[in-house]
């Protein structure tokens, strides 16, 4: 799971690796770098996705922590992160893989 590692096609890591120009987020206008806390929390343009990643998590959903490590949190995040689309070229359909906690 890239999330895991930090090594995820967002901008803020691809600008580190000398992929891309920018670390900013191009989904919204907060002039925010594009991180693994902005695209799960913060980015607007996911506010959807994210809206049912709380519904499904409750309180939990703002916890990395849990989003990474118990079964019902990485089942929530891998919807999430489909829901979203933004790494479909990247790394295709994620949560097709049962993926361990």
């Amino acid at each position: 799971l890239p999330v895991r590692t930090r090594h995820i096609a967002l901008n803020a890591f691809l600008h580190r690796i000398r992929v891309v120009e920018d670390p900013y987020c191009t989904h919204c206008e907060r002039g925010a770098e594009e991180t693994i806390r902005h695209f799960l929390f913060d980015c607007p343009a996911w506010g959807r996705s994210r809206r049912v990643m709380v519904r499904e998590t409750g309180r939990h959903a703002e916890s990395l922590a849990y989003l990474l490590n118990e079964e019902r949190g990485v089942r929530s995040l891998m919807k999430f992160i489909n829901a979203t689309g933004r790494f479909r070229g990247t790394y295709g359909e994620l949560g097709r893989v049962k993926y361990s906690a």
